[in-house]
């Protein structure tokens, strides 16, 4: 008989694998770090797909931001495509969307998102459009 504390969880490899890459980045766009350049204090948005929302299973993906200086940011998504993060530089970034593999084969599936996105300042709602190679 095998006995399991109750503080012992099990996840899979790439669940934890996400989640640790989901804190960590966040940590780093969280952390006033010192940057050349104007920033935004927070904002908030929404991934669609043909202008539409879309959804994902809970703790499953993250939006990695990386701005035109070399900077990367991550942002957890919310299971209904939701995004919330704190401070980031205002800017261009390209963006990759990071998902476990439905299968729970290999590793996580990687999508580059056509267009990447802007952060103006003063604008605090955002639109992250996936784009028709977008394969939910």
């Amino acid at each position: 008989m095998t006995h399991h504390s109750p503080l012992t969880t099990h996840h899979s490899p790439l669940i934890t694998h996400l989640v640790v890459l989901a804190l960590s980045l966040t940590a780093i766009s969280c952390s006033r770090k010192s940057f050349d350049g104007p920033t935004v204090d927070s904002f908030t948005g929404r991934l669609t797909h043909n202008a539409k929302p879309v959804s994902f299973p809970a703790g499953d993906v993250v939006v990695t931001l990386v701005h035109e200086k070399g900077e990367s940011f991550g942002i957890p998504i919310q299971p209904d495509g939701s995004f919330k993060i704190g401070w980031m530089p205002t800017g261009k970034y390209s963006a990759t969307l990071t998902r476990a593999s439905k299968q729970d084969k290999g590793g996580p599936i990687r999508y580059n998102i056509p267009g990447g996105l802007t952060i103006d300042d003063g604008k605090t709602d955002y639109t992250i459009e996936l784009g028709t190679g977008w394969k939910p």
